[in-house]
């Protein structure tokens, strides 16, 4: 397996763009492993651009937070590992209209989002927060593709360190699946489970940052 080379070393920028990515990532992995874990007794829905997309288990519908993974896969991945940094920043300018373009729209169209979490028993409007959040947002946007346009090329490999916190992170999995199996609905091992869930949203950005001093120029 080639190994893997980092092209761009952390940043205070990148570090906190990280935290509002995984805010974002939150809509995503929670009904995504719920779906996986809980089948049919979860089910989850979402407006994206005026398409009402719902499900419950593993149905058609699913594939969309198939999709969705990917994407976050990439975005966070080409943070530091993509030597085309205009895939990097093609991939920013998309996250926002993922994300941040489908909730205003809704806001625009509805005059409000709301966000109903169940199992914590969280029912809140956010509009509030979408806008300022987008504002903040855009200003990520602007100053990480003007920080990464002048930065130089880095060489950091792919290391030890990587792959002891993707298995620290990750490997959970199987915990968080037997307490979303198992349990009443909504009850204390959902709840359980999906504080777990949530920390992971915020920790899996951990495993892609590279660690570890510049080396020599790849080829």
């Amino acid at each position: 397996m080639k190994t893997q080379i980092a092209y761009r070393k952390t940043s205070r920028l990148l570090t906190s763009f990280s935290i509002l990515i995984s805010l974002t990532f939150m809509i995503v992995w929670l009904p995504l492993v719920r779906s996986v874990f809980d089948g049919v007794s979860y089910q989850w829905g979402t407006n994206f651009y005026g398409f009402q997309i719902q499900g419950a288990g593993i149905t058609p519908s699913f594939s969309f937070l198939v999709i969705q993974l990917a994407f976050y896969a990439a975005l966070i991945w080409s943070m530091y590992w993509v030597k085309n940094r205009y895939l990097f920043e093609g991939l920013l300018v998309l996250w926002f209209f993922n994300v941040f373009g489908n909730l205003l729209s809704d806001i625009i169209i509805n005059g409000d989002t709301m966000f109903h979490g169940d199992t914590l028993n969280v029912h809140i409007s956010i509009t509030w927060i979408i806008v300022p959040l987008s504002i903040l947002a855009i200003i990520f946007i602007i100053f990480i593709i003007l920080a990464d346009r002048k930065a130089d090329n880095q060489s950091i490999h792919w290391n030890a360190r990587n792959t002891r916190l993707m298995w620290l992170i990750l490997g959970p999995i199987p915990i968080l699946g037997l307490l979303l199996a198992s349990g009443e609905p909504h009850g204390i091992t959902d709840q359980i489970g999906v504080i777990i869930a949530i920390a992971q949203c915020f920790l899996i950005p951990l495993i892609f940052r590279p660690y570890g001093s510049k080396s020599l120029q790849p080829e």
